[in-house]
């Protein structure tokens, strides 16, 4: 039995983290291929090379650099995503539920859907100027159809004959929304806020370019500028890996506690218990 348990750790080790193993490998060796061949055509390279870019990126972090315009991005995202899945949760709740929400606000989740991020980074300039409203309120703008859509279809797809046999049984409201509802919504609000947050980090950092003086996309966008193309490099490595941070360090976490009850469902439906 040990040495099954063991060859099957091993088997899910091999095929969970050998593909992206694979994946970052090749990433490295195209990121290395398109680094030589612009220095070799440009008289300045707009790409600098991995070991260059991650070691100056490793350096903002071990100096500190990175903090001062790091966390005012992050504040930024937080706000924008929480507002963002605000707004998207109760028109997606209104669209699923009801057939004048649905006629309505569809319209504007369309329009919405299709709402260049650069457009509206310019037009948050241009309303809220060099402000912390700027890229927030442009984040929620761009972010909550997102989440509207997701939730919508996830409510329209609830099982209606399961809550009608829990209220013909006189079950609460409150363990119908534990037992029920939440469970059945929750891959599409898991899916929203996959989609939210991925969307947030562009349009705050894009934002930033125009209507920021601090912030990662600032930074970038500085060192661009100026032909510092190592330092802007840099900022967008040490950027992604927040990103990646977030989303094995705590969606991945959430996801499997979340959905761990499916596993042990699955389990009693095949008599195995």
């Amino acid at each position: 039995m040990a040495v099954e348990g063991a060859r099957l750790r091993g088997s899910d080790l091999t095929d969970r983290w050998l593909p992206r193993a694979v994946g970052l490998g090749l990433t490295f060796v195209l990121w290395l291929g398109l680094a030589t061949w612009f220095e070799r055509t440009s008289p300045v390279s707009p790409i600098p090379y991995p070991v260059e870019t991650l070691t100056a990126a490793a350096d903002l972090y071990l100096t500190g650099a990175v903090f001062a315009h790091l966390l005012p991005t992050l504040s930024r995202i937080v706000v924008g995503f929480a507002g963002a899945m605000v707004l998207g949760t109760v028109a997606g709740v209104l669209m699923g539920t009801t057939a004048y929400g649905e006629k309505f606000l569809s319209p504007f989740v369309v329009l919405g859907l299709a709402l260049p991020s650069v457009a509206l980074a310019a037009m948050a300039r241009l309303v809220w100027g060099f402000s912390f409203a700027a890229p927030t309120t442009a984040a929620a703008i761009a972010v909550s159809p997102f989440v509207a859509i997701n939730v919508w279809k996830g409510v329209e797809n609830l099982d209606r004959d399961r809550l009608e046999m829990a209220r013909s049984f006189g079950v609460s409201n409150r363990r119908l929304l534990r037992r029920v509802l939440t469970p059945d919504v929750a891959p599409a609000l898991f899916a929203a806020s996959r989609f939210g947050v991925a969307l947030s980090w562009k349009v705050v950092t894009v934002t930033e370019v125009f209507a920021a003086a601090s912030g990662v996309g600032y930074r970038v966008n500085q060192a661009r500028g100026s032909y510092q193309y190592l330092d802007a490099g840099a900022w967008v490595v040490a950027f992604m890996a927040v990103v990646v941070l977030v989303e094995y360090g705590a969606f991945k976490p959430l996801e499997r506690r979340a959905f761990a009850h499916r596993d042990d469902e699955d389990v009693e439906l095949t008599g195995a218990r």
